[in-house]
């Protein structure tokens, strides 16, 4: 069950990421091109790339947690299952320090920025912090997802 609604949020997050890449590039673009062709500054355009670079970044991260696809060092040989097994029961503490520290002074940051304005786009600075939290829920939902794998597999 938990896959399943894993996969759900996988999907739905990466049409947001691939909507949100594209308003990114299209921003840029046309920050360039007003700058230099119309010789016209666009000042909202660089906050708007910084919201969504902001966006895209943590929210990626979290797809990349579920995939798996950070980096991993290999150091030690697969066969080495007894400490195969403690690295991976470290991964998970760190993971969920990281998560603690994203969900947490994540949403800190959203409180203090909240009384703050963007004047080009007339939002909230939270916003700008707002994927942090919301990144460590989809990872916090990602590793429960990873444990219950993990003790399947050792049940087995």
């Amino acid at each position: 069950m938990l896959t399943r609604i894993s996969n759900a949020i996988v999907k739905v997050t990466e049409l947001g990421l691939w909507l949100g890449f594209l308003a990114m590039v299209v921003t840029v673009g046309l920050q360039v091109g007003a700058r230099n062709l119309l010789k016209l500054p666009l000042i909202w355009t660089l906050d708007l790339a910084q919201l969504l670079f902001s966006w895209l970044i943590f929210i990626g991260a979290a797809v990349a947690f579920r995939r798996g696809a950070h980096y991993v060092v290999d150091l030690w040989p697969e066969t080495w299952a007894r400490f195969h097994l403690v690295l991976e029961i470290i991964s998970i503490l760190t993971s969920a320090l990281v998560i603690y520290v994203l969900i947490v002074h994540g949403w800190t940051l959203v409180e203090i920025r909240s009384t703050s304005n963007v004047p080009s786009l007339g939002i909230s600075h939270s916003w700008m912090f707002l994927p942090m939290p919301i990144c460590g829920v989809l990872m916090l939902i990602f590793l429960v997802e990873a444990v219950q794998n993990m003790v399947r597999r050792g049940a087995q």
